[in-house]
């Protein structure tokens, strides 16, 4: 019995996959004002990070996870990250269930995940997620051609991932969706499962393959805007990973290695050259399930990509208001 119990506990061991990154601590990092409400973590202790990804994804395609490991990086602590691989793609439930296993995660937010979770409140990309193109079937686009107004996108069907809070707001303007788990949302595409598959500006290259979904083409006549924020969420009482990614962000934005991760990013550095936003047909969608705290750190980013050019014109921070 004994020889089995190790035996199984050898194979947990070696299916998690980690990363390590030791990034050593600064000298003269600023002082905080200690917080009495929450225990204090010692600075010198590397970060345990852990996150979750579903088979077949690639994190190091993902926009996300760059800006996780930059955030981290500017924080000056050292860290940890460790990623375990798991079927289905339920991080809000996993990380209240069993923090052990993940214990960030960077996803759409709502009151729910509010109120659950602990929300790094910075709106991530810039606070640009909301803005969507559309990812079509190749033969699609004369459909397409012919939408003026969000009540003709009613007569497609869009693709959702499970759980997002787009499923909200396309039930709330009466826009017929279905969902699916991220992993199958490109595959249920090229099988006219749904007609459209929306992507932030800063996202749509994450998915966009032509070896691998052939009949698969960027839409190029439409530009979908609802308010919404994309944050880092942490688990609940995880106050030196909050801290950690809150002034890590903060540096970034300020000493402009967030604008220059997205203008070297492969996903990011050429969205504005690509997608023509300028010429494309605005359709804007209310979202009135926002938090109050979600809309006033919107407004202010409040950055309308249609009025860029560039990455660098994203400027170094957020505006005031």
């Amino acid at each position: 019995m004994g020889s089995c119990v190790r035996l199984l506990l050898a194979v947990v061991v070696i299916s998690l996959t980690w990363v390590t990154a030791l990034v050593p601590v600064a000298a003269e990092s600023p002082a905080r004002p200690p917080n009495p409400s929450k225990s204090q973590t010692p600075t010198t202790e590397p970060l345990q990070v852990r996150l979750t990804r579903t088979e077949g994804t690639d994190l190091d395609n993902v926009i996300y996870f760059a800006l996780l490991k930059l955030a981290l990086e500017k924080s000056q602590r050292p860290f940890e990250i460790k990623i375990t691989e798991v079927p289905t793609s339920t991080p809000a439930i996993r990380m209240i269930t069993n923090p052990e296993l993940i214990n960030v995660v960077w996803m759409g937010t709502a009151q729910k995940f509010e109120e659950q979770l602990w929300p790094v409140r910075i709106p991530l990309l810039r606070g640009l997620v909301g803005y969507k193109v559309l990812l079509i079937r190749k033969d699609m686009q004369p459909q397409f051609d012919r939408i003026k107004t969000v009540q003709d996108l009613a007569s497609l069907k869009a693709l959702v991932g499970l759980s997002w809070v787009d499923t909200d707001i396309f039930t709330h303007h009466k826009l017929p969706y279905v969902t699916g788990e991220y992993s199958s949302l490109m595959p249920m595409l090229t099988s006219a499962r749904g007609d459209y598959y929306p992507r932030s500006i800063f996202e749509f290259n994450q998915e966009l393959d032509p070896e691998k979904y052939p009949a698969i083409t960027l839409e190029s006549s439409l530009l979908l805007h609802y308010p919404l924020a994309i944050y880092f969420f942490v688990a609940p009482g995880n106050q030196a990973l909050h801290e950690a990614l809150q002034e890590g962000l903060e540096r970034a934005l300020a000493d402009s290695s967030y604008n220059q991760l997205l203008a070297s990013h492969p996903v990011t550095r050429d969205v504005f050259q690509t997608l023509q936003l300028r010429n494309r047909r605005l359709l804007t969608l209310e979202h009135p399930f926002l938090t109050d705290e979600t809309r006033a750190v919107l407004a202010k980013y409040d950055l309308n990509p249609q009025n860029i050019s560039t990455i660098n014109d994203l400027g170094t921070s957020h505006h005031a208001h």
